[in-house]
């Protein structure tokens, strides 16, 4: 028997989103783990059955249409298999992140337990988002610990009861969101954000393929000791330091003075849904203000702001956001936010442990990166940082990301207070500015932001072949009109004249 729910906002944008691309490896996490010691089987199956019990949404299936249908029971899906290597399990786990997830019939969490030797297992999570995203993973692995102990000592599982499950809370979100709602939170992010370029143009624009790749830093714990005393003497967060910093590398990488960067927001507040599993987190648009070069002090204050006025405003869905903001349409490139930053202190991103056995993670280069780019600080029980970035590597090369890296950890290692934020001058800047003054004089208005669209600002096809002129007279290069139509903004031809063999 099934009973038929609302699907809450977010639910309904990935189910979109998983529909264009059904292999589904954009939106999935897999985790593998290196089990040693005397790993029960029977009960770690027992223990995924009692959470299969406990959160509906590992019994939910999202047939085509608004409405996730529950199950009124379910058992966890478990696979066994035999290995001969580490490498040999390390293939299998990649297999598994190849897999494709069935929305329509389930299940939307799958377990595999590879056995190398009586005393080592492997074990490979993979959850679609729609039914957990990673807050909803660590609450899995503290339940799933949970569970597994008391099966193995043959006691009943003791957890609180839930009082509310997801769809209760994806009911309670549509309440909220009542038409005037949406609609000043929608003016309020188009006032915040008036002006502000949305796309970032790390790269020049390309085809984006989805592959998926991650590289990693480890910043010493002289370095990190070094952020957590900034944040201390500034009366700021270890968060403010950290995205303050990562926006301030990619605005003098992209050349630019205001750096949008997106923001995961558990949408957690109330206490009921703490311990539920589902997919609550959305995104909010992160603004980085580099203008007339502030200090790293002034630009922590910054920072601090514009996440509190973030904060507050998250209610409204990012696809709707995307929809209020209206950016030019480019399939290349990810709407409004193209990189993402997170931070994860010790103990909140979802380590497993299984009673009398050694855990560790093994960490897996996934088949399809989520986002462009997304950096992620994850601090460890030994006092360092690890810095991930997850990246789309038809867009990045290694080396492009190992620069950001390395130039992150050199901006935190000497970060003062007092310290200059003034980025170096870069070309695609004064090409940017130069092609600002063109489109200014040719459409005849004040002026224009990076991201406007030519032909949205009220220009015309023989303006456009003025452009055109101006491009060639007074920068030297060439552009043809069918470049100039495929990329009607500022920051578009930019990109396009930066690329190397661009025509001269």
């Amino acid at each position: 028997m099934t009973t038929a729910f609302p699907m809450s906002f977010a639910q309904q944008r990935l189910c979109f989103l998983h529909r264009m691309d059904p292999t589904g490896a954009a939106h999935a996490t897999v985790r593998c783990h290196r089990v040693t010691g005397p790993l029960e089987s029977r009960a770690l199956r027992e223990a995924l059955d009692v959470l299969v019990a406990r959160h509906e949404p590992l019994r939910t299936v999202f047939p085509l249409g608004p409405q996730q249908h529950v199950a009124a029971e379910g058992r966890g899906q478990v696979r066994f298999l035999e290995v001969a290597t580490e490498a040999e399990a390390l293939r299998h786990a990649h297999e598994e992140a190849l897999q494709p997830f069935d929305l329509e019939h389930g299940p939307l969490l799958r377990l595999t337990v590879m056995r190398l030797e009586p005393q080592t297992h492997f074990l490979v999570f993979a959850a679609h988002l729609l039914v957990a995203d990673g807050t909803s993973l660590q609450v899995f692995t503290e339940e799933l610990a949970i569970a597994y102990r008391a099966a193995l000592l043959g006691e009943p599982t003791v957890l609180p009861e839930l009082p509310v499950q997801y769809v209760d809370w994806a009911a309670w979100q549509r309440e909220q969101l009542t038409a005037e709602r949406r609609e000043a939170l929608s003016r309020w992010w188009r006032e915040q954000l008036s002006g502000v370029p949305l796309f970032l143009d790390l790269v020049p624009s390309r085809p984006v393929l989805g592959r998926g790749r991650r590289l990693h830093r480890v910043l010493p714990a002289a370095v990190a000791h070094g952020v957590r005393a900034l944040a201390s003497a500034e009366r700021q967060t270890v968060f403010t330091v950290l995205a303050a910093a990562c926006g301030m590398v990619l605005g003098h990488r992209a050349g630019r003075e205001q750096v949008l960067m997106g923001l995961a927001v558990a949408n957690r507040d109330l206490p009921e849904v703490e311990r539920v599993l589902g997919f609550f987190v959305d995104t909010v648009a992160l603004q980085v203000d580099l203008r007339g070069a502030p200090d790293f002090r002034e630009l922590l204050t910054r920072v601090a702001s514009a996440t509190a006025s973030a904060y507050a405003h998250k209610d409204l869905p990012f696809e709707q956001l995307v929809a209020a903001l209206a950016p030019p349409r480019d399939p290349t490139r990810s709407p409004v936010v193209q990189v993402n930053f997170a931070y994860h202190p010790v103990g909140t991103a979802g380590a497993l442990s299984l009673h009398g056995c050694e855990v560790t993670e093994l960490p897996l280069d996934l088949p399809s990166a989520k986002f462009e780019l997304t950096v992620r600080v994850e601090e460890r029980s030994d006092g360092a940082f690890t810095v991930w970035a997850e990246f789309d590597e038809s867009l990045f090369e290694p080396a492009v990301i190992e620069g950001l890296l390395a130039a992150y950890e050199e901006l935190l290692r000497t970060a003062t207070p007092d310290a200059r934020t003034s980025p170096p001058r870069s070309a695609r800047g004064e090409r940017e500015q130069h092609l600002r003054r063109i489109f200014a004089d040719v459409l005849k208005v004040a002026s224009v932001s990076p991201d406007d669209d030519f032909f949205q600002r009220g220009g015309h096809s023989l303006q456009l072949v003025e452009v055109a002129v101006r491009i060639r007279n007074e920068m030297g290069q060439d552009l043809s009109l069918r470049e100039l139509y495929q990329h009607p903004t500022v920051a578009g031809i930019a990109a396009r004249l930066g690329r190397a063999g661009a025509p001269r």
